[in-house]
This record gives structure tokens, C-alpha cells and sequence, in this order.
């Protein structure tokens, strides 16, 4: 007997190596694509600093800074402000009436707030 059966036509041993190929893609069976994509799934997902966590660390940096550069506009806004506080007496006068309530010794100040409703 040859390995065949009585009809001739159905191999008693089926042919892996055609069924391997098929099951397969070729770039799948080097082992060093398979190496390579189980390093690349271990650093994505499986590692301490993974993929999501390399993704939140960049919208943080990026809101932070947003935070440092809106805070550089108001340091810049309050050293102008103290600077002509400190050369301009109308506008010193101006800020100690308007956030200080003070005044002269002939007035009266009246101050009217908005009721919140």
C-alpha cells in the first residue's frame, strides 16, 4: 500500500505543508516578524509606560502649557499695571477709588453692587 486509499484519489495523509501556507501569510512565519510584533504589542499596551499613558502625558504637557503662557500674559499685564501705578498718580488715585474705596476728605462715596439673582 502506497498511503492511498482504494479509490486512488484522497490522500490517507493529508498535505500540511499546502494547508500551512494557506492558513498563514508569509511575513507571519519569520520569526523575527513575530519577534518584532510581540515587541511592539509589549510596548504599546503591556508596558509601565504604555501607549495610553504616553497619549495622557502629552495633553498634559499641552494644557500646562496653555497654563504658563495664559499666566505670561498676566505677569506682563500686572507689571504694566505696576509700572503706571508707580510713575502716575491719576491712575494710582484711579486703583485706591475703584478697589480701595477711598476718599477725599469733602465726598461721599456710594457704592452700588448687583443684586445676583
Amino acid at each position: 500500500m502506497s498511503g492511498r486509499c482504494a479509490d486512488e484519489s484522497h490522500p490517507t495523509v493529508p498535505n500540511f505543508t499546502v494547508m500551512k501556507k494557506a492558513r498563514l501569510p508569509k511575513f507571519l512565519r519569520n520569526k523575527y516578524a513575530i519577534a518584532g510584533i510581540g515587541f511592539v504589542v509589549w510596548i504599546c499596551f503591556f508596558n509601565d509606560i504604555d501607549l495610553f499613558y504616553i497619549i495622557q502625558s502629552r495633553r498634559e504637557v499641552s494644557a500646562l502649557q496653555a497654563e504658563v503662557h495664559e499666566m505670561e500674559v498676566k505677569n506682563v499685564d500686572a507689571i504694566e499695571s505696576l509700572h503706571d501705578l508707580t510713575t502716575n498718580s491719576k491712575s494710582l488715585e484711579k486703583f485706591a477709588r475703584e478697589n480701595y474705596y477711598m476718599k477725599r476728605d469733602n465726598e461721599d462715596v456710594y457704592v452700588f453692587k448687583e443684586r445676583s439673582e
